[in-house]
């Protein structure tokens, strides 16, 4: 018995659900990207909107299942309303950390909720804030060097220990790690409260 499919190729997110006790097996998740859209050219739109329309793709795109919802979630860092993607390459994470030094920026974490027969159970959006101090040169090598960035949404984890300039202000840790706890169980619950009724 499984609480929900996980339509995620994250490892983090992964983590987050067991941390949390939930049942879970995973799923290929739908494209995340309209047709020649990808993290390193983007998409066009609010970052908030973008995270919501990935969510849902891999959600509503992942193979049927009849034994349980399936959940797609997206994590997207928004910096002055302009998405920053997931890096490339080492001198684009570089780049990326050097335009969010000594600032403050959002990053939103939309989760999406399919029903067994295809059908939106629901969508919850967690935003946080964090800052960036600006780190010093050997900061910023070390934490290039240590390669954690790869694969992340602003070219950083603020869970990676290899940094200590990005702290969180406001929001859940989780929503900046990359999916929200409490909104998987609220959406659960509607699930939840559906197929009782």
């Amino acid at each position: 018995m499984i609480d929900l499919l996980l339509a995620s190729t994250s490892p983090r997110r992964r983590d987050l659900l067991a941390a949390a006790g939930l049942r879970f097996e995973l799923c290929e998740p739908g494209p995340e990207y309209v047709q020649g859209g990808d993290h390193d050219h983007g998409e066009r739109g609010e970052p908030r909107e973008l995270a919501r329309q990935r969510a849902r793709r891999k959600a509503l795109g992942a193979p049927g299942s009849h034994r349980a919802p399936v959940l797609g979630v997206d994590t997207v860092v928004d910096l002055d309303g302009i998405e920053l993607g997931k890096p490339r390459d080492r001198e684009q994470a570089e780049e990326m950390l050097r335009a969010l030094a000594g600032r403050r920026h959002l990053v939103h974490t939309a989760h999406c909720l399919r029903a067994p027969d295809g059908d939106l159970v629901g969508e919850q959006l967690a935003t946080s804030t964090v800052s960036c101090r600006a780190p010093t040169q050997a900061e910023l090598e070390r934490y290039l060097d240590s390669g954690q960035w790869r694969g992340k949404a602003g070219g950083y984890g603020i869970q990676d220990d290899a940094q200590a300039f990005l702290t969180l202000v406001d929001g859940a840790f989780d929503t900046v790690v990359g999916l929200h706890v409490d909104a998987v169980r609220a959406l659960l619950a509607n699930w939840s409260s559906r197929e009782s009724s």
